[in-house]
């Protein structure tokens, strides 16, 4: 079992502070927040973890060295979308969890051994930002949708075990043509999604205390004052 984190963004909608330092090593709980999704990787016994890295890579070196991160550089992190990065780790896949850099944990979600596929959930209200919404049919993800409805919406963090990785690597020579890899509204969960029929993914619902999703200075102001001790 591995993972591949996913952290090659600009990171734009965090201003001046994004260009300084890099959103995912913001410090929560004084800890850089990738720092503290390492290390509940390694407490759970995976240690072969791979960090597809862009803007101010540079800065993720230290993963490198005390923890033993593969670091892979995206030259095109400007330019293409996370479907490229996700192709830059895809030897690295099978048995693995693909993690966004920008997701934030409170407990620690990779210790209890897993069934199969999964999709990791959490409750999202009525909002004006959309989401991507699960709808769940006996213990099965079988639509995804866009939506700002009250719902489960995906946290950011999947696991595919070796039978759907083969599946979704087969699906992957479809998404790299130029005109996808450009398109900034994709994101390498569109190739799953396209196939979703197809795959056998599990819902894993987890409750707001659990995790977040720190897509601007306004999530991560809130993770400071309402989700921290």
């Amino acid at each position: 079992m591995n993972a591949i984190i996913l952290a090659a963004g600009m990171g734009s909608r965090f201003k001046e502070i994004g260009q300084k330092t890099h959103k995912s090593l913001l410090p929560v709980e004084g800890v850089p927040n990738l720092e503290r999704t390492v290390l509940y990787l390694q407490q759970a016994g995976i240690h072969d973890i791979c960090i597809v890295l862009g803007h101010l890579a540079e800065q993720f070196d230290f993963l490198k060295e005390k923890y033993g991160c593969k670091l892979i550089y995206n030259p095109k992190y400007r330019e293409y979308n996370s479907i490229y990065s996700f192709y830059l780790a895809s030897s690295f896949f099978t048995d693995s969890y693909v993690i966004d850099c920008d997701v934030v944990l409170f407990k620690n979600i990779f210790q209890e051994p897993l069934s199969g596929s999964h999709y990791f959930l959490i409750p999202r209200p009525l909002s004006e930002e959309k989401e991507w919404l699960a709808e769940i049919n006996n213990n099965r993800i079988t639509q995804i949708e866009v939506s700002n409805k009250p719902g489960y919406s995906l946290l950011g963090i999947s696991y595919w075990d070796k039978k759907e990785s083969q599946k979704i690597l087969e699906k992957l020579p479809d998404y790299m043509s130029l005109e996808i890899l450009e398109n900034s509204k994709l994101y390498w969960d569109n190739i799953p999604l396209e196939i979703l029929s197809t795959l056998e993914v599990k819902p894993y619902l987890l409750q707001l205390k659990d995790g977040f999703e720190m897509d601007n200075m306004d999530n991560y102001n809130f993770i400071l004052n309402n989700l921290t001790d």
